[in-house]
């Protein structure tokens, strides 16, 4: 089959949140099963084009009307580096190329415009979307009939409405599948219009067609991509979740829309590429040592965790550090550092009489960092619990990180905020920790239970979406009620595992082992999404 992707970002090339490894994977996977993918991406000022080979720039052009105006628009072909079957087509265009950041405005966006404040949205999200979404569609007049796509597979909002362009584009997409999938549900997460006339200012499609996709007021693009497309969620629970009326709360109304309307939504559960994060690998992991749970081999994890507290004692920047490269010991302690903000320290403690736990992802409400905060608030403060240290990892809402950097200015040598994204730090918090923390409100499937599990890192979650793929007490600990007394349960029923070492690896080799066996992505390719593209879709 002739697969086209359509996304925002792409691990390696484009990064924000989780869209970007599903991404990857499934091309990788959709390439391996012997299919010819080419995926489609914006050119921001933050892509990379290190894991691109063979870019040939801006070869082509066309002209995109959005919001009573035309737009040029040009088109660059790669491959990606890691898995060069991959065609990249690359669209250009200013609006996209002036951003640091996929979705949000960052520091470097606020020195250039005073009204960009980090973190939040970026402004012009609507064009964005209708313009990535409508050049991938203008791409086809480009290319000879023979190159018409078999499937088109979005991601996400941001590219929910591509399928109602090549609808419209019947002689060039005759008899070409669509899908979309939802990656999140939740509020703020729907890129929806304010009203009709807005969506048809930046869309330009029909007033009948938007006002069949109204939420109350609001247009949604996940109704929109319902009239053409087959839509899948990123795991079976939370398919379940988001066709149940019940949960409009945590839908913004969405889900009563879809049950409403009788639209079904297909799950399939996310899958990993343990290859890409194999902690055996030092090259592919970016830690500083190697081990293998797999092989019960943990000495090089508390390498690292020692590697780790170095890099998060007292002694780098004291309570509060802006790392950078010119703020190191060495090259390889920058590696690190780079681009992250410090806040706090911990005490080089005895791994063997201190346990390690770890949140490591956005920081949003979503992902229950108000929860984590109060529940660990507690714990620290209790004496009976001295041992207990907390890393904390990521970027998000102002206001939440402001309260982590206030948390850990109280618990100094118990907690750490790490602020920002690097990849080799990322990692390297998950892999020197012994628990790690996921009390989302709300989850449509989660990849930092994955990295966890292959880290010999076990998870502690609330059951929720994609969570409740964590078997409790075997491949990590889960709480049905997301309340500050089950999670505190949940953790302290995990800690009992920590007082009996051999047990506690033995559970992390298997989890490790069962990850990898049952979550390849390309047994998922195979088993299901192969045989979804060839059986349905509209």
């Amino acid at each position: 089959m002739k697969i086209w992707v359509v996304s925002m970002e792409c691990a390696g090339v484009i990064e924000a949140g989780g869209v970007k490894d599903v991404t990857f994977s499934l091309c990788r996977a959709f390439s391996a099963c012997g299919n010819e993918v080419t995926l489609f991406l914006p050119v921001f000022a933050v892509t990379s084009f290190e894991h691109l080979v063979n870019v040939q720039e801006k070869i082509f052009s066309a002209e995109v009307h959005i919001c009573n105006h035309n737009h040029t628009v040009f088109y660059s072909t790669a491959n990606l580096a890691l898995c060069k079957k991959v065609t990249v087509v690359l669209v250009h265009h200013k609006a996209f190329e002036e951003k640091h950041a996929v979705y949000v405005y960052t520091r470097e966006d606020t020195f250039e415009n005073q009204c960009f404040i980090p973190g939040t949205g970026h402004r012009d999200v609507h064009f964005l979307d209708a313009l990535l979404s409508k050049a991938s569609a203008e791409y086809m007049t480009l290319l000879f009939e023979e190159k018409r796509p078999d499937v088109v597979h979005c991601h996400d909002a941001s590219t929910a409405i591509t399928p109602c362009y090549m609808a419209q584009k019947q002689t060039l997409f005759s008899g070409t599948k669509y899908f979309v999938t939802i990656h999140n549900a939740g509020p703020a997460y729907h890129h929806d219009f304010s009203s009709v006339d807005e969506a048809a200012y930046y869309t330009e499609l029909p007033l009948a067609f938007l006002n069949d996709a109204k939420n109350g007021c609001r247009v949604e693009p996940f109704l929109l991509a319902a009239k053409d497309a087959t839509l899948t969620a990123v795991s079976t629970f939370y398919a379940d979740e988001i066709m149940n009326p019940e949960n409009a709360v945590f839908t913004d109304g969405l889900s009563a829309e879809f049950a409403k309307k009788s639209i079904k939504i297909r799950g399939i559960t996310n899958g990993i590429d343990a290859d890409i994060y194999s902690p055996e690998d030092s090259t592919i992991s970016l830690l500083p040592y190697e081990f293998s749970p797999k092989k019960s081999d943990f000495s090089g994890k508390y390498k690292n965790r020692a590697f780790f507290l170095d890099l998060c004692g007292a002694v780098l920047g004291g309570t509060t550090e802006v790392c950078s490269v010119n703020d190191k010991k060495s090259d390889f302690y920058s590696k690190y550092l780079s681009g992250i903000e410090k806040c706090g320290f911990l005490y080089s403690d005895d791994e063997n009489t201190c346990v390690y736990f770890v949140y490591h992802g956005r920081i949003v409400t979503q992902k229950g960092i108000p929860l984590l905060v109060r529940v660990m608030e507690k714990l620290l403060s209790d004496s009976a619990y001295a041992n207990f240290r907390l890393i904390v990892m990521g970027q998000g809402e102002r206001e939440l990180e402001e309260t982590l950097q206030d948390f850990v200015a109280r618990f100094e040598g118990k907690a750490v905020y790490l602020k920002g994204y690097n990849r080799a730090l990322s990692r390297l918090c998950v892999a020197a920790a012994d628990f790690s923390l996921l009390p989302s409100n709300f989850e449509p499937c989660c990849l930092e239970d994955f990295i966890s599990q292959i880290y010999g890192t076990l998870p502690i979650a609330h059951a929720t979406g994609g969570l409740r793929k964590i078997i409790d007490a075997k491949t990590g600990f889960l709480y049905e009620e997301n309340t500050e007394e089950a999670l505190n349960a949940a953790i302290l029923r995990a800690v009992e595992l920590k007082k009996n070492p051999a047990e506690l690896h033995a559970l992390a080799k298997n989890t490790a082992l069962y990850i990898t066996r049952t979550y390849s992505w390309n047994a998922i390719v195979r088993e299901k999404y192969i045989p979804l593209f060839e059986e349905n879709g509209k």
